[in-house]
């Protein structure tokens, strides 16, 4: 005996256990009828739901009944009335539908029950009963519905726990879990999922996997959250995700009734499981340390680290406050200093911006860290070394914009990014684009991956005046375009999303302080890649009313 034949069995007994309990509806062979599973409908011992269909039968009939639903995975299970299974089945009528046929024994009454195939499944389906038989499909793959961990209902909050026996996502690697949501037309919830083990991330599906909403920190921090209004009664899936690969924990689950605010894309603390990963490789590495207010002498030798465009490297980790201002100076009168900065969402580089050839670095650090430097060099004349002096100073500087007499032959003074390493976040070519230009770029998956939204993202230097005003756009059809912008005397970085109509992001801002800043190129979800136009333009745009309906 199967172990599937074996639970039928079990269920079937159970069910007929209770038979006189449960509603019971009459069916006709030649008749087909909807039904609804509830959260009122009797449960088999596998805590699945079933409705009881009844109907009559001659000694010899050959029947075949089917089952078919868009919100759950169907599962027939024929019984006569002395407990003896006829039959069950689960996949053969095609895409996760239910199809049966069977000799009828004797004459008399028979059982059908309109089951699912996984508990917590809940939803419209249609059975139906003919004369003879009737071919399977030939296809019996079920693809979609897959494994529901329970059922949450509108005012209820569950505590769960994402483990490595959870389902994984191909795509990417995360584990998930589904929950079962009823719902009545045009009502409107919002659903947010908090963990502090993981980086939330929530989508709203059909019962088939159809992707209806998703979010990733809208709920504030790493939390996500989802307003939802429902187009019908058809229940929708929770699907309980992580944003980063393998992520395990507890989280909480709730749905409130009405829409509350949803938050931008903002500072993810989990940002800081990222930075203390590479702060203890930087450390077995040999990282000196250097606290704010201090300022340290160092040398830069042939012994240290060295990139492969010949430039020597070494490494220094600080910890400031979270919104601590901060300003990096790097100086040297024996090499042209380059200053690298990790452990924000993209990886700054500065070559000029402090006095001479200094290089410097001023930013609000969202966090503690703790945060790394890499003392570098330009990469003309290669391997140089020296002394240096590294300063770290409370509070905000602007950018030096006087001339650069290196202590070296004259040489072009571009920033040095160190060339891509796999999996770093500068492993990225730098762009620039000037106010008043409008240029055509293309995201693609060899730009830095954000791990804690699964976006790739491309970072463009922009020169800025302090008290100019300027609108950046950024446009694209191949996918939903995301927009940062950070610099001096930005605090937290401004983003936006959809200002610039159809999906578009724009930012109106004026530069606080004369100097470099940053626009961040992303896309609003997990993977997205393609060409797009970003243009920098002279004064304010009003944001676009038109409302973004793409699909995919």
């Amino acid at each position: 005996m199967t172990a599937a034949r074996h639970r039928s069995l079990l269920l079937i007994a159970v069910a007929l256990g209770t038979r006189g309990l449960a509603a019971q509806t009459p069916l006709r062979v030649g008749q087909s009828v909807t039904g609804r599973l509830t959260l009122a409908d009797r449960q088999l011992a596998d805590s699945s739901r079933y409705r009881l269909y009844t109907f009559e039968a001659r000694l010899g009939d050959t029947v075949s009944a089917d089952m078919l639903s868009d919100d759950l995975d169907a599962n027939l299970i024929v019984a006569d009335a002395a407990a003896n299974p006829l039959g069950r089945n689960d996949d053969a009528g095609g895409g996760c539908n239910a199809h049966l046929s069977f000799v009828v024994p004797a004459a008399g009454s028979y059982d059908l029950f309109a089951n699912s195939s996984s508990p917590g499944e809940l939803g419209e389906f249609t059975i139906s009963l003919v004369q003879g038989v009737t071919a399977a499909a030939r296809d019996t793959t079920c693809r979609g519905f897959g494994r529901v961990k329970g059922v949450i209902q509108v005012g209820q909050t569950v505590k769960g726990q994402l483990t490595a026996g959870d389902p994984l996502l191909r795509t990417d690697s995360s584990y998930y879990q589904r929950w079962v949501l009823p719902l009545e037309a045009g009502r409107t919830v919002t659903v947010d999922l908090v963990s502090d083990d993981f980086d939330s991330y929530l989508l709203v599906t059909r019962g088939r996997g159809q992707k209806l909403v998703e979010n990733d920190d809208g709920g504030g921090g790493c939390n996500a959250r989802v307003v939802y209004t429902a187009t019908d009664d058809h229940p929708v899936r929770l699907v309980v995700n992580s944003a980063g690969k393998r992520q395990t924990g507890r989280f909480t689950l709730g749905v409130t009734d009405g829409a509350r605010p949803v938050e931008p894309k903002g500072i993810c603390r989990f940002r800081t499981l990222r930075q203390q990963a590479e702060a203890r490789a930087v450390t077995a590495a040999g990282a000196r340390q250097i606290r704010v207010g201090q300022t340290l002498p160092g040398e830069l030798t042939a012994k240290d680290s060295v990139y492969p465009d010949t430039t020597y490297y070494q490494f220094w980790q600080f910890s400031p406050r979270p919104r601590q201002e901060v300003t990096i100076d790097l100086s040297s009168d024996e090499f042209d200093p380059v200053l690298i900065l990790r452990g924000l969402d993209t990886t700054v580089v500065n070559n000029n911006g402090g006095p001479g050839c200094d290089a410097r670095v001023s930013l609000t650090f969202p966090e503690t860290g703790p945060y790394t430097i890499l003392v570098n060099t330009t990469s003309d004349p290669p391997r140089q070394t020296g002394r240096f002096t590294l300063s770290l100073t409370e509070g905000l500087k602007d950018q030096v914009s006087d001339e650069c007499r290196p202590p070296r032959p004259p040489r072009p003074h571009q920033p040095s990014r160190p060339p891509p390493v796999a999996g770093s976040a500068d492993a990225q070519t730098a762009h620039t684009i000037a106010v008043g230009q409008a240029l055509d770029g293309e995201l693609t998956t060899a730009d830095h991956f954000r791990p804690r939204d699964s976006t790739y993202s491309q970072s463009w230097n922009l020169a800025g005046t302090a008290g100019q005003v300027v609108t950046v756009d950024l446009e694209s059809t191949a996918f939903d375009p995301y927009l940062f912008v950070a610099g001096p005397g930005i605090g937290a970085s401004l983003q936006d999303d959809d200002s610039g109509g159809n999906c578009n992001a724009r930012l109106t801002l004026t530069f606080p302080q004369t100097g470099d800043y940053v626009i961040v190129v992303n896309s609003a979800t997990k993977r997205r890649t393609g060409p797009f136009t970003l243009s920098v333009t002279k004064g304010a745009k009003a944001k676009s009313l038109t409302r973004c309906d793409r699909t995919g």
